[in-house]
């Protein structure tokens, strides 16, 4: 530990530790641009600067490690005026676009000038112009716009190893640019637009679709595979416009990868099923008393192990609880109780990231709940309903991008009833077969189990589209028409339920969880899961 003076205060800090992350931890406004705590720092935007007395010029505060004795000042005039200088600088070439830019709103150049710059520019030449152009993966270069920062080259050499970007010219003709023949086009691209601190790496899939300032912005999970990636969902008239990591060192750090970013076409896209089929009634209101009556009148006149389900690693925990309970509170065997997987993809290693192989966020969970054979019991429950065995059924089918197998369609019309949970259309199912309405992940509110044992909040982001409700009040309400429950109860009531099935939870509540999730055993280190 060192001791030294900043803003005429002690401090005592570990040595080699930078100034500009102790100045930030104790919440002192130190601007920047090119620093980034996930990537090397590199101190060419000079944006830092501040005065300290080992030096007789201001020094970056992101590559300065403090040191015995030292007095920094972070407000001084000589600090302000050279932060003024180098935005000025800064704005020399810069267009100016920002009413047609989409980083307006979130822009640390506007920040920055604003709060740190001049009040006016002396720039009377005309401006060099750089070029615009498509570097790959739909990530779009306003090359007027960029400031040279080059988090984006220390992103694809640092974190995705791929090392697609590089700096091209000198001097105020710099920019940044591709090697040719070689676009941007690693699973991870779409980080470079998150930490671009201007509006010069632009997503198309975002392009011109809203301003940051009307958006509702709600902190998740994604789930497009076991690794449980923490998100923010950005919502305008409760439609999903991009998704954006969160960061956590314990699971992802600062970043997410493209296959989960672009993950949310099918929540309100053309084959969303958004209609009850229950016999002759399509009111929402009738579909647990459709499940409760169907499922009785089967263990009536066959008994309990007549009656099966198939829930999948999509359903939050709330929901495959519920799930258990209705089958469990009539007698079903736990082996009449399957699960079904998206089918798994391949791993992806990167020097700062790794992507699941398991495209299934919530496997794990259906796993502590109906056990870890869960996945496997769904060709045996496939061999009883063919064999006659098994009469009734309740088969989930919310796996996005993946209809029921013909395996499925084939022996639904054996059954004697049999309800779907649905979430994308499917002209393949039987008439006879009843079918309920699945939640998109932006409209769950639950908790999930990441592939390292690790439980985390989902939180709804987007509104249920009109008369459609979630899984876990039907589920409920059937519960409670069989006389096995008094009351419905939120996702949060739901949670506390959940450790009689999950031990480590005792008695926690969502609160508990907090938006960082917490581990169920032992932390497991993930690859490149910090920063």
């Amino acid at each position: 530990m060192v001791r030294f003076k900043l803003n005429g205060e002690e401090v005592e800090a570990p040595k080699g530790s930078l100034l500009i992350r102790i100045a930030h931890d104790r919440g002192i406004d130190v601007p920047f641009f090119c620093y980034h705590p996930g990537l090397t720092p590199e101190g060419n935007c000079r944006m830092c600067l501040v005065e300290a007395s080992n030096s007789r010029k201001p020094v970056p505060a992101c590559t300065t490690p403090v040191a015995e004795g030292i007095e920094v000042q972070t407000h001084s005039e000589a600090a302000k005026s050279a932060r003024a200088d180098v935005l000025e600088f800064m704005l020399v070439n810069h267009p100016l676009d920002c009413p047609i830019c989409d980083k307006s709103g979130e822009c640390m150049l506007q920040d920055h000038a604003y709060d740190h710059g001049k009040d006016r520019s002396r720039m009377v030449e005309q401006k060099e112009l750089k070029h615009t152009k498509d570097l790959g993966n739909d990530v779009h270069l306003w090359g007027n716009r960029c400031i040279v920062c080059t988090r984006c080259v220390r992103f694809c050499d640092e974190v995705a190893g791929t090392g697609e970007l590089t700096v091209v010219e000198r001097g105020d003709h710099s920019v940044i640019d591709v090697f040719p023949g070689y676009p941007l086009q690693n699973p991870l691209s779409g980080n470079v637009v998150d930490i671009c601190p201007v509006g010069a790496l632009i997503d198309k899939d975002f392009l011109y679709e809203a301003r940051v300032w009307y958006e509702k912005k709600t902190d998740t999970v994604c789930n497009s595979c076991a690794r449980g990636c923490n998100i923010e969902v950005q919502t305008l008239h409760n439609k999903v416009k991009r998704l954006v990591p969160r960061h956590n060192p314990d699971v992802n750090g600062y970043w997410m990868c493209d296959h989960g970013r672009y993950d949310y076409k099918h929540i309100l896209g053309p084959n969303r099923w958004l209609r009850y089929r229950l016999g002759d009634s399509s009111a929402p209101g009738e579909a647990a008393d459709y499940v409760q009556r169907g499922l009785a009148a089967v263990i009536e006149e066959n008994g309990p192990q007549a009656i099966g389900g198939v829930i999948s690693g999509f359903a939050t925990l709330e929901t495959v609880y519920l799930f258990r309970r209705l089958f469990e509170s009539r007698g079903v065997a736990a082996e009449n109780l399957a699960a079904r997987a998206r089918p798994d993809g391949e791993e992806e290693v990167f020097p700062g990231f790794r992507i699941s192989a398991d495209k299934n966020p919530n496997r794990t969970g259906v796993q502590r709940i109906l056990g870890h054979d869960a996945f496997e019991r769904e060709a045996g429950l496939l061999e009883k309903i063919r064999s006659g065995t098994v009469r009734g059924l309740v088969l989930f089918s919310d796996l996005p991008g993946c209809p029921l197998e013909d395996r499925w369609i084939e022996v639904l019309e054996k059954l004697d009833f049999a309800v779907v949970v649905l979430l994308e259309g499917d002209d393949r199912l039987p008439e006879s077969t009843g079918i309920i309405p699945a939640t998109a992940f932006s409209e769950k509110e639950g908790s999930i189990i990441n592939e390292d044992d690790r439980l985390q909040l989902l939180n709804k982001a987007t509104e249920l589209p009109r008369g459609i409700l979630p899984e876990y009040e039907i589920l409920q309400e059937a519960l409670r028409l069989g006389g096995y429950r008094r009351a419905q109860m939120s996702a949060a009531g739901i949670f506390q339920e959940l450790g009689t099935v999950i031990p480590e939870l005792g008695e926690k509540s969502r609160r508990d969880v907090g938006a960082a999730g917490i581990p169920l055993k032992e932390p497991v280190v993930p690859a490149g899961g910090g920063s």
